[in-house]
C-alpha cells in the first residue's frame, strides 16, 4: 500500500460520504461532524479555517395533533440520534463567486439546512463568514407557493387552550412569543407535516462548473440541492459586479431557477459536468436509481422561479433497486469530449462505470465490481477520466484504470519522492470518508476516522479524532499518456520507470494548463519537482526543458543547446506559458538563487535570463494591451490608468521593445493630450520620479513606495492585491486580453475577437500580469492563506 507524504489531524471524525473537497484555489474543506476545517495543504501544520454549525430554529409549516405522532410518517422526524448538527455534505463553488474572487463554501447539516460561506479575508478570523442562508429562501418559496398543496387542503383552526401542541413546535425560549407564533400556524395533517418536512430537509450540496450566457461576460453557477422528498431545487449565482478586499461588497444572490422531481426517494449524491454548451448534471437516490440530465446553458442563465428548471432527462441509468447510491463522479474528458464517463458507488460496496458516446447516442455500462466490502464513500477521476480513484467504509483506497471495456484495479504509486511530515498524526485508522484529487492530479487527498480503542487515552483520544492523509499520484502508470518514443529517449539517464511515469504525468498536466478555464494552482507540482530537485536536479531540468521544446517546436537536443535559444523565441509562446515557466523558474529552478549571483552554474543563468526576459516580454504585452484599450477605444469600459509611466518605460526601452509596441505609443500620445505630472509621495506629498518599474523614491526624504505591478503607478498606502508567488503588489487590475494571447504581436483576427469581448461587459479579475496566479490580500501569517504555488 502506498504510503502518506502528509498527514493533518481533525478534532472531530467524519460521519457521511463525499467528506471532503479540494478547492480550485488550493483550499481543502473536511466535513467532521459539527465542524467544516478548511486547511491549506501546502502548510498542512499551519493556520486553519473553521465552520461551526450551530443548532438552527426549526422551519414553522404547521402544526398536528399529539396523537398523530404515532403515526408511521412521523417516525422518522421524531426519531433522532444527533445530540447536534452535524455536517452532512459540502460543495466549493468555481473560482471568481466570492467577493475576493475566491471560492464559495456551500455546506448541508443534518437538520437539512442549506448555508454558503466565504473566507475571512477582510475580518480577520479563522470562523468563515455566512453569506446566504438558502434554506430560508427555499422556506419562503415553498410558503409562497403553499407547498404545492390547494386551499382546501390547509385547514385554519382558531386557537383554544385545550388545543395539542406539537412536541416538533420551535425549543421553547419565550413561551409569549412561542403561543403568539402558534396562533398564525396552521393544524395540518401528519402526511402533510411529513410530505412539508420531506421538502425542506436538504440532504446533498453541488456547484456547477461556471459558463456564461449568450448576452453576458459575467459568469454564473448553479448550486443544486437535493432533498428527502427526491427533488432537486436549483439556485443560480452570479459573480460580483466587481472585486475588492476592501470595501464591503454586496453578498451574492442566489436566484432559484426551478426545481425537478429527480428520484421518488431521497436524494443521496449530485455530480456535475459540462459538455460543449451544456452542464450535465447526474442524480442518484437512495433507493438505488441513478439519471443523468441536461440543461443549456443559455436557458440556464435566463430562467427564473417561475419557469422550467431548464433540465431534461437524458438517461436513465440505473433502475430502482441494487442498494442505495452512495456516490456519483461524472466527467467529460477533454481529450474524448463526445464520451460521458460516470463514476457509481454503492451501498453494497460495489463499483460501476458508464459510459455514454454522443455521437452514436450509445450508453455501454462496464460490469459491476465489488470493489469494497463496505459502503463507497468517494469517487474521484483524475487525468482527464484515465483514472479513477475510490474509497469506502472499510478503509480502503483503490486506484482503477480503464482499458477497453473494462475496469483495471491497479496498485497506488510508491512514494518515491521521501516528503514526510506526518510525525504527529497517529496511523490507526479505520474507515475512509472521502477522497479529492489536486488541482494538478499528482495528489489524492483522503479523510479517515480514527479507532479510537488504539489511541492513547491521555494525548490522543480528546484531541485526535480523524486526519486528512496525502498521497503522491504522480507517479501513477497511465500507459495511455505516454508518449510514441520510448522511455529512455523521453528521461535518458533515468531508466527508473516511477520517475519516467512521474516525468509523463507532470508534462500532461503543464499541458493541460493551456485550457484558460482551469485556474493557476500548481502546488503539488512545485512540490514535487522541488523535492525532486533536492535528489535529482538533472531530472528537474529534463522535464522542463522537454515541456520547452514541445512548446516551440525545437528539434530534441541537451540544456545547454536548447535554454541559449529560448530567450529569441519567447515572442512564440502563449501568456500561460510565459506564466507557467516564471511560477517553474522563480519556486523550483531558483527557488534559493539570488537573481542578481552572477557567479552560478552556467545552467542557472541561463534560467535567470530566461526570467528576466520573460517578466520583460509578458510587460511588454501588458502596456501592448494597456495601449490597444485606449487606442481602440472599447466603447469607453477599459481606460488603462498609467499610461504616462508606461509611455516613460517604452522610451527607455526603445532598443528592446518591439516596433509594434512604439507604434501603439505614438497613437497613444496622440490621443492623451493631458498632461500627468510627476506623482506625490504618501508620506511627504513631494513628487515621486519614473525612474523603476517595481518602486520609486520621493525627492526630499527618498521614502520609498511600491509601484503596481499593473499600471505602474505609485501604489495607494490602502490595503492592496498581493502576489503569493512574485510578491509583488497590485492596485490596477490588467486587462484579460493579456492572459489570451497565444503570442505577441497579435493576429489581426485576435484583436477583432478581443474587440468584440470588449464591447460587452467588462468584469476585471485579480490576476498577476506576470504568473497568471489570483491575487489576495496579505494576511497575517497566524491566518489561514491559499497558497497556489
Amino acid at each position: 500500500m502506498a504510503s502518506r507524504f502528509q498527514a493533518v489531524a481533525l478534532v472531530a471524525s467524519p460521519t457521511y460520504p463525499n467528506a471532503i473537497s479540494w478547492s480550485n484555489e488550493n483550499l481543502v474543506a473536511v466535513a467532521s461532524g459539527h465542524l467544516v476545517t478548511i486547511l491549506n495543504p501546502a502548510m498542512p501544520s499551519g493556520p486553519k479555517g473553521l465552520i461551526t454549525i450551530p443548532t438552527s430554529k426549526p422551519f414553522s409549516f404547521g402544526v398536528i395533533e399529539r396523537k398523530d405522532l404515532l403515526s408511521g410518517c412521523m417516525l422518522p422526524i421524531c426519531l433522532s440520534r444527533d445530540i447536534r448538527p452535524c455536517v452532512r455534505s459540502i460543495s466549493w463553488s468555481p473560482l471568481g463567486l466570492a467577493p475576493n474572487s475566491g471560492c464559495l463554501l456551500a455546506v448541508c447539516t443534518t437538520e437539512g439546512v442549506v448555508k454558503v460561506y466565504h473566507s475571512p479575508f477582510r475580518e480577520f478570523s479563522s470562523e468563515w463568514v455566512e453569506v446566504l442562508d438558502v434554506s430560508e429562501m427555499l422556506h419562503s418559496y415553498f410558503e409562497k407557493i403553499r407547498y404545492g398543496e390547494s386551499d382546501s387542503d390547509i385547514p385554519f383552526l382558531e386557537y383554544n387552550d385545550d388545543m395539542p401542541i406539537s412536541k416538533l413546535l420551535i425549543r421553547i425560549k419565550d413561551k409569549r412569543q412561542n403561543l403568539l407564533e402558534y396562533h398564525k400556524r396552521p393544524s395540518i395533517s401528519a402526511q402533510q407535516y411529513a410530505s412539508r418536512s420531506a421538502m425542506l430537509s436538504s440532504l446533498v450540496v453541488s456547484w456547477s462548473p461556471m459558463f456564461h450566457g449568450d448576452t453576458s461576460s459575467k459568469g454564473c453557477s448553479i448550486l443544486a440541492i437535493g432533498g428527502k422528498s427526491g427533488n432537486i431545487s436549483f439556485w443560480r449565482v452570479h459573480e460580483p459586479q466587481c472585486y475588492s478586499i476592501t470595501q464591503r461588497s454586496k453578498p451574492p444572490g442566489a436566484l432559484l431557477i426551478g426545481l425537478i422531481q429527480a428520484h421518488d426517494s431521497w436524494i443521496t449524491a449530485i455530480s456535475w459536468s459540462k459538455f460543449d454548451s451544456q452542464l450535465l448534471l447526474s442524480t442518484g437516490s437512495s433507493d438505488g436509481s441513478v439519471k443523468i440530465w441536461r440543461g443549456y446553458t443559455d436557458d440556464l442563465a435566463k430562467s427564473t422561479e417561475d419557469g422550467d428548471a431548464a433540465f431534461s432527462l437524458l438517461k436513465d441509468v440505473i433502475k430502482v433497486g441494487l442498494g442505495p447510491t452512495s456516490v456519483l463522479s461524472l466527467i467529460v474528458p477533454e481529450a474524448s469530449p463526445q464520451k460521458i464517463l460516470l463514476a457509481v458507488g454503492k451501498g453494497s460496496g460495489s463499483l460501476q462505470v458508464w459510459i455514454y458516446d454522443t455521437l452514436i447516442h450509445k450508453f455501454d455500462g462496464i460490469a459491476p465490481l465489488s470493489g469494497h466490502d463496505q459502503i463507497v464513500t468517494g469517487l474521484a477521476w483524475a487525468y482527464d477520466g484515465h483514472c479513477l480513484y475510490s474509497c469506502s467504509q472499510d478503509n480502503s483506497l483503490n486506484s482503477w484504470i480503464i482499458k477497453g471495456d473494462s475496469l483495471h484495479r491497479v496498485s497506488l504509486p510508491p512514494n518515491i519522492l521521501g516528503v514526510k511530515t506526518f510525525t504527529d498524526v497517529p496511523n490507526v485508522s479505520d474507515a475512509c470518508f472521502g477522497i479529492a484529487v489536486s488541482p494538478a492530479n499528482l495528489v489524492v487527498a483522503v479523510v479517515r476516522s480514527f479507532d479510537v480503542n488504539l489511541l492513547n487515552p491521555m494525548y490522543e483520544a480528546r484531541s485526535q479524532k480523524a486526519a486528512v492523509e496525502f498521497f503522491w499520484i504522480g507517479g501513477q502508470n497511465l500507459g495511455i499518456l505516454k508518449d510514441e518514443e520510448s522511455d529512455d529517449e523521453n528521461f535518458p539517464g533515468f531508466p527508473n520507470m516511477d520517475l519516467v511515469n512521474f516525468g509523463q504525468n507532470i508534462l500532461w498536466s503543464l499541458n493541460q494548463y493551456e485550457n484558460l478555464h482551469k485556474p493557476l494552482v500548481l502546488w503539488d507540482m512545485i512540490a514535487a519537482l522541488s523535492a525532486f530537485k533536492d535528489s535529482q536536479p538533472n531530472y528537474v531540468e529534463q522535464i522542463l526543458v522537454k515541456w520547452l521544446i514541445s512548446n516551440l517546436k525545437f528539434e530534441w537536443g541537451p540544456p545547454e543547446i536548447i535554454l541559449p535559444r529560448v530567450n529569441t523565441h519567447l515572442s512564440n509562446l502563449t501568456s500561460r506559458q510565459l506564466h507557467l515557466l516564471n511560477v517553474m523558474n522563480r519556486h523550483v529552478l531558483l527557488r534559493e538563487t539570488e537573481l542578481d549571483n552572477n557567479n552560478g552554474e552556467q545552467d542557472l543563468k541561463f534560467w535567470i535570463k530566461i526570467l528576466e526576459m520573460s517578466e520583460k516580454e509578458l510587460r511588454e504585452r501588458l502596456v501592448g494591451c494597456s495601449f490597444s484599450a485606449t487606442v481602440k477605444g472599447y466603447n469607453g469600459n477599459l481606460h488603462p490608468v498609467g499610461l504616462a509611466q508606461m509611455k516613460s518605460w517604452v522610451a527607455n526601452n526603445e532598443r528592446v521593445v518591439k516596433d509594434y509596441v512604439k507604434l501603439l505609443a505614438s497613437k497613444v500620445k496622440k490621443i492623451e493630450k493631458r498632461y500627468v505630472g510627476e506623482e506625490e509621495c504618501s508620506y511627504c506629498s513631494s513628487s515621486v520620479p519614473f525612474e523603476d518599474t517595481e518602486v520609486g523614491f520621493c525627492k526630499v526624504e527618498n521614502h520609498k513606495l511600491a509601484r503596481c505591478a499593473v499600471s505602474m503607478v505609485v501604489c495607494p498606502l490602502t490595503p492592496l492585491w498581493f502576489c503569493v508567488s512574485c510578491k509583488r503588489w497590485v492596485s490596477n487590475f490588467a486587462p484579460e486580453s493579456l492572459f489570451k494571447l497565444t503570442r505577441y504581436p497579435p493576429t489581426v483576427d485576435f484583436e477583432k475577437r478581443c474587440l468584440t469581448f470588449q464591447n460587452g461587459e467588462i468584469l476585471l479579475k485579480p490576476l498577476c500580469p506576470f504568473c497568471g496566479v489570483l491575487l489576495q490580500r496579505l494576511q497575517p501569517e497566524f491566518l489561514l492563506s491559499t497558497t497556489s504555488v
